[in-house]
């Protein structure tokens, strides 16, 4: 859900994270290069949990977005399996390989980060991987979302909020397009965001109007070949071009179930405020809210806008009072 201006930052934090786990990555590499299998396998073991550690101050945090990179010396594969239970977690494992054409090694023990989402295909591979954060509220801050890019992107006649901000961040995988202009990177996925488009490989169609949100992309559906379509609410439309269907799915709910802790949480607060003499009208909206999200499965999360919408106005009446 989108207020105000967006404004991408570079996390200058993350920037010097890069600069030590890259030289830890690439040590790592060359002496799974060097070592037999089991040394090989401790290696990819490690680098997957440095991968864990490197994602630590990318959050985005109280800004609108942040993006780092990892270079691999030779093509890499990041595996990353969601598991949705309760708060859920995500299993980062890594496999290498000796020359190109080769099969991939076994991979390496999984890491489990249980306090992100993180977003991208089960298998992805590349030396160049490109990191970014945003938040996600709805309406209150719930995570920030990870995105794990390693193929190139071109946004075909992005709305003008995208346009800007991908435009700002300059990953050099993500191409931002006009109307008048051509994809110009190779082997490159195509995402639409123009029904007059023929050309392309992802498709984004806006569900909202301008009289209801902030902008017609603030709901929408993914469309995808291979894939059910994809609905989103706010930032997850990156979410769901980015990754997978079962990836998306998953972390979704991981999301839905932690959305609504926070809001039974903000209940019992309520009560303790209630006991001090402090009163708040939000309770009853936030119980239903609560209850909402339980019964909420990913293919609806687009019907939870307007609810999102009618707390937020709610409790900015509170504030002025």
């Amino acid at each position: 859900m989108k207020r105000g201006n967006k404004k991408a930052q570079f996390n200058f934090a993350w920037l010097f994270a890069v600069l030590v786990g890259g030289a830890i990555l690439f040590l790592a590499i060359f002496g799974a290069m060097k070592t037999g299998d089991t040394s090989r396998f401790q290696s990819d073991s490690q680098i997957a949990k440095s991968i864990s550690v490197l994602t630590d101050p990318l959050q985005a945090g109280f800004s609108e977005g942040s993006y780092g990179s990892i270079h691999f010396k030779e093509e890499t594969r990041i595996n990353n399996y969601c598991y949705s239970t309760e708060f859920g977690k995500n299993d980062i494992s890594v496999s290498t390989r000796s020359d190109i054409g080769q099969e991939w090694n076994e991979a390496g023990a999984a890491t489990s980060i249980y306090n992100k989402y993180i977003f991208s295909p089960e298998k992805s591979s590349g030396k160049d991987y490109y990191v970014l954060s945003k938040p996600f509220e709805l309406p209150y801050k719930i995570s920030d979302l990870i995105f794990l890019i390693s193929e190139n992107y071109c946004f075909m006649d992005a709305p003008e909020e995208i346009y800007n901000e991908l435009l700002a961040f300059n990953i050099p995988l993500i191409e931002v397009i006009n109307e008048t202009q051509e994809c110009t990177l190779s082997n490159t996925i195509r995402v639409c965001f123009s029904s007059e488009r023929d050309d392309c490989d992802i498709s984004v169609i806006n569900t909202c109007s301008l009289n209801e949100c902030d902008s017609v992309y603030d709901t929408g559906i993914v469309e995808k070949s291979g894939d059910d379509d994809l609905n989103y609410v706010g930032n997850l439309v990156f979410a769901a071009i980015f990754s997978d269907e079962t990836n998306y799915d998953c972390n979704v709910q991981r999301l839905l179930y932690r959305a609504e802790k926070i809001a039974d949480q903000l209940t019992e607060k309520i009560d303790i405020m209630t006991s001090r003499g402090c009163s708040s009208s939000l309770k009853p909206g936030l119980i239903d809210w609560s209850n909402e999200l339980s019964n909420t499965q990913t293919e609806d999360i687009d019907s939870l806008y307007s609810h999102a919408v009618t707390l937020e106005d709610k409790n900015d009446r509170e504030d002025l009072w």
